[in-house]
């Protein structure tokens, strides 16, 4: 006997509520033809799931509805709104569970307990251990009913069931263990092993008399296929993350897994791509061993009607427009729908006004052109011309609440140069700052900042270590430094000086200082380990777009 599921699925949305331009290049009849075609968005979203969900009852087949997490970050969406936006928007789309995915800690615990708690679904984490959470922090995320983590009474994953037919299908949530070195977790928060903790739970499962098992995971594609090879009794991984299509879209110019079904150790893999423009959209067969026997259906993108006003298709002739509309509705890599009007209500009303105020305030009139690069070069020996502001915003923001010494920030963190004339809040926002993470406050020995400039500078340089790249690189307020890339490691800082009581003076090993940093750098990602080790850290009420617009609004540049 066989037992069917409707399920739909999305991952990576990133507060892209709007449709995304995408480029395609179509193989039409008469040779191939590039094309920008806006996508998705959670009002088409809406209107295909909510026809999937209609078809899977007319056949009486039960349906899911799966997000594979990182709701949050992206948009200028998320910039102003934080995440409440998302759940308000998510709660219209009606997901059966989602997991929690890194970029939903980048602002740390707290925007996202709000999240969970305006959410009307289960959020999924079961390999977050809050056995160490302070109860008496401002909204603890065990606190949630509609939070399903770690139990370690069991020491499996807590999981939610739902029918099959006359089965229970069980769905797991598990999330990236590494999420201290990607994400910004608070730290009493912590994440266990992803394949041992899957082990665990699915060995429970089982004796639960459960076979119909489906993980939603936030692992990458590679971290689902190891999970697979890893642990027996897995029906399906849906997955997020490295924001992979499962697929072959290779004929429209896209990246893929190009291979119509991906199965590992009997485990079906799926995901759906990044950015809300594409949608997971499958029939599946399960035995009574809980094996997939059968897919139909796969990831679908969803192509806006009226795609050929986008200005990058302005040569199209009417012919080719009418190519285009047909190879679009006959292709099984499209799902051809009309966006929901309750949702682009919602969106167009409740939250478009607010991003179009911040696209029409100008903070600040920029004097002449500010040029970004990450690493110093023969045209800008000194670096960067913006990140050092950044820095010095930091500063500026830390000192009005604590006593600062120094700022410091990473060449990553800063995205684009910037254009003399008129900057608004939607550039800082939206393009020069467009990670919301927060800024902290923290106390460090010198000899510790001496260890984080230089490992830092080596990360990005690749000098004795394989780096993550060169978005690692230093840049500062307060404090200067000289590296010597030929000096033996751990010596390559061969001067440090911050500047106190009006003038530059040594850093001492001994002496303590205070500094500045996003959340993301005194986390100790991409070179900075030594940071771990700042002490009295303090989370200021300030975003790093936040602090570079309360900046440049008292400063002329």
């Amino acid at each position: 006997m066989t037992y069917s599921l409707y399920l739909a699925h999305i991952n990576d949305t990133h507060s892209h509520f709007e449709p995304t331009p995408l480029a395609l290049n179509l193989p039409l009849a008469n040779g191939a033809l590039d094309i920008s075609v806006p996508c998705g968005g959670y009002a088409m979203m809406a209107s295909t799931i909510n026809r999937f969900r209609h078809t899977a009852k007319q056949q009486g087949v039960p349906s899911l509805f799966l997000h594979a997490g990182d709701s949050f970050q992206g948009s200028l969406y998320f910039s102003r709104f934080k995440g409440l936006a998302n759940a308000v928007l998510l709660n219209k789309l009606m997901p059966d569970a989602m997991t929690i995915g890194n970029h939903e800690f980048d602002l740390g615990n707290l925007p996202l307990s709000q999240f969970i708690k305006a959410a009307n679904f289960p959020c999924l984490a079961g390999n977050m251990d809050l056995q160490h959470e302070n109860p008496s922090k401002e909204l603890p995320l065990a606190t949630h009913d509609n939070l399903f983590y770690y139990n370690n009474d069991k020491a499996i994953a807590s999981y939610i069931t739902r029918p099959l037919h006359d089965k229970k299908l069980a769905i797991v949530g598990i999330t990236l263990d590494q999420m201290a070195k990607i994400g910004c977790p608070d730290h009493d928060c912590h994440f266990l092993d992803a394949i041992a903790t899957t082990r665990r739970t699915i060995e429970h499962i089982q004796q639960q008399g459960i076979v119909h098992i489906i993980v939603l995971s936030h692992l990458g594609y590679q971290g689902d296929i190891e999970l697979a090879q890893a642990v027996s009794g897995i029906s399906v991984i849906v997955g997020g993350h490295s924001h992979t299509i499962t697929g072959d879209f290779s004929e429209l110019g896209l990246s893929s897994t190009q291979q119509s079904q991906v199965i590992i150790n009997d485990t079906l893999i799926l995901q759906a791509g990044k950015h809300a423009e594409s949608i997971g959209l499958s029939k599946l067969d399960f035995d009574d061993s809980g094996k997939v026997v059968q897919q139909d259906g796969g990831v679908k993108l969803l192509p806006c009607a009226n795609w050929y006003h986008a200005p990058e298709n302005s040569h199209l002739t009417a012919e080719q427009i009418n190519q285009c509309n047909d190879f679009m509705i006959h292709s099984p890599l499209f799902e051809m729908t009309k966006p929901c009007a309750a949702v682009t209500e919602c969106i167009y009303h409740d939250y478009r006004p607010l991003i179009e105020a911040m696209k029409a305030n100008v903070i600040t009139s920029l004097s002449k052109d500010y040029r970004h690069v990450r690493l110093p070069n023969e045209l800008l020996p000194q670096g960067s011309e913006i990140a050092p502001l950044v820095a010095r915003a930091f500063y500026h923001c830390a000192n009005e609440h604590y006593s600062t010494d120094f700022a410091l920030h990473n060449a990553g963190g800063v995205r684009v140069s910037l254009n003399k004339g008129p900057l608004t809040a939607a550039d800082i926002c939206g393009r020069l700052l467009p990670f919301e993470i927060q800024i902290v406050r923290y106390k460090v020995q010198g000899k510790v900042l001496k260890s984080a400039l230089e490992g830092g500078i080596n990360n990005a340089k690749n000098n004795g270590v394989i780096g993550t790249g060169d978005g690692s690189y230093p840049y500062c307020h307060g404090i200067q430094f000289i590296y010597d890339e030929d000096n033996p490691m751990g010596e390559r800082i061969s001067s440090l000086t911050i500047y106190q009581n009006g003038q530059w003076q040594d850093v001492s090993p001994n002496a303590f200082y205070y500094g500045v940093s996003s959340a993301y750098t005194i986390a100790g990602k991409e070179g900075y380990d030594a940071l771990l080790q700042a002490s009295e850290q303090h989370d200021l009420p300030y975003s790093m777009s936040d602090a570079f617009i309360k900046y440049v609004s008292n400063e002329k540049l």
